[in-house]
């Protein structure tokens, strides 16, 4: 029987020490911040992962679970939870550097993010597809700019950041399949050109938390179980987009402001389908001006993709009852520095995702290939590199600006 996070133990999330010692090496960095994410699939639809910096040299290791909902035990966050605190965090990342870079005061900065996702078609007969919708970053504060100046610098914040250049709607996702441990061609997704990676196996096993990675724990906690927010729902619906019939609605929303010791704290609320509401820390690394005592946004984005596409491959072979045993994956991610935070001057921009699929299976290599393929075509997060998914930005009384 696989391990669970329960028999695992330790915190979901925290510094890794030994990476080097595992064998697990960074990508080379292209755009200045370059991450590499090692995910294996644990009991039922638990899964654990380590991410690795080549611009910080930093790991972490993350632990994901579902809700009861989709037949978790929800012992860890879900991992749209991931992405939406790494988008959260590299906004403020680049809201808090343009305001000191265009002198603009502010006050108990809190910003709100909003995710949309939805999905429509038959998952056990492979015709499921996922898409994203706009996301919406919302900005209270106080300061010594008039509403036109924040609102236009909450909107430029947003387009500095790397997050921002994932959702233009041409960031295609490539991959590469190993089935029962022989490379084999993929089918209806677009094809890496490199060579798969060497199986990541179970190096995961051997990982140990680096000297002082308990210094904020807990770095994620749960606040609120599952059942509190669908009894909230249900009594209080939040405002959301109303969807033509058969499609399903996916609302996440995440409110980010700065700790005194200048650390970011994001909670993330989940309304439709409803989950646990959880808190996180987030921090850059001193090499981005941070102190590194959390994971910094990028690494949390990274991680919650590949474990958002790892939920799919899971799902999809249990509703359709496809012997898939376990798989795992490697997955490389390319972002630019933050436009304001980096000093670049420029819009983010982050390069297609990178993947490379490992499954055993019971099964031929057409099995193996169709659950890579609705893998891609039901994962949220794939769904939001490919779709054109403008950003919007407001104040709260109103003030927009196109991101």
């Amino acid at each position: 029987m696989a391990m669970t996070l329960e028999e695992a133990g330790g915190p979901l999330i925290h510094k890794v020490g030994n990476a080097k010692a595992l064998g697990l090496s960074a990508p080379s960095d292209r755009h200045g911040q370059s991450v590499r994410t090692w995910v294996r699939s644990l009991d039922g639809v638990q899964k654990d992962a380590v991410t690795l910096s080549a611009a910080t040299g930093e790991a972490w290791r993350f632990s994901s679970d579902e809700g009861a909902h989709l037949n978790g035990r929800d012992a860890a966050p879900n991992p749209l939870s991931f992405v939406a605190v790494g988008m959260v965090a590299s906004f403020m990342n680049e809201l808090m550097a343009l305001a000191k870079q265009r002198g603009i005061a502010l006050t108990d900065p809190q910003m709100t993010l909003e995710n949309f996702y939805y999905r429509a078609g038959s998952f056990p007969r492979g015709t499921m597809v996922s898409s994203a919708m706009p996301p919406v970053v919302s900005l209270a504060c106080g300061s010594d700019a008039d509403d036109g100046r924040l609102a236009a610098l909450l909107a430029d914040a947003v387009a500095a950041s790397p997050m921002t250049g994932l959702s233009n709607g041409s960031k295609v996702s490539l991959f590469n399949l190993v089935h029962n441990g022989k490379q084999i061609a993929v089918a209806d997704v677009e094809a890496l050109s490199i060579d798969p990676y060497d199986d990541p196996g179970t190096p995961l096993d051997g990982v140990t938390a680096a000297d002082g990675a308990d210094r904020l724990q807990p770095l994620c906690d749960k606040i609120a179980p599952e059942s509190d927010m669908v009894e909230r729902v249900k009594t209080n619906p939040p405002p959301a987009p109303v969807l033509p019939t058969g499609q399903h609605l996916l609302h996440l929303k995440s409110v980010c402001r700065i700790l005194d010791n200048g650390v970011k704290e994001i909670v993330r609320e989940q309304y439709k389908m409803p989950s646990s509401t959880w808190r996180f820390l987030s921090e850059e690394a001193p090499s981005a001006g941070g102190q590194g005592r959390a994971p910094d946004a990028a690494s949390y984005m990274a991680a919650g993709l590949a474990f958002c596409f790892m939920t799919q491959l899971g799902r999809y072979a249990h509703m359709a009852k496809l012997p898939l045993n376990a798989y795992r994956v490697v997955q490389d991610m390319h972002f630019s520095l933050g436009g304001a935070s980096g000093e670049t001057g420029k819009r983010g921009d982050t390069d297609p995702v990178e993947t490379h699929v490992y499954l055993d299976t019971g099964a031929d290599d057409a099995v193996a290939q169709d659950l890579l393929r609705v893998a891609e075509r039901t994962c949220f997060l794939h769904a939001l590199c490919r779709d054109p998914v403008k950003v919007k930005t407001k104040l709260p009384h109103g003030t927009q600006a196109a991101a």
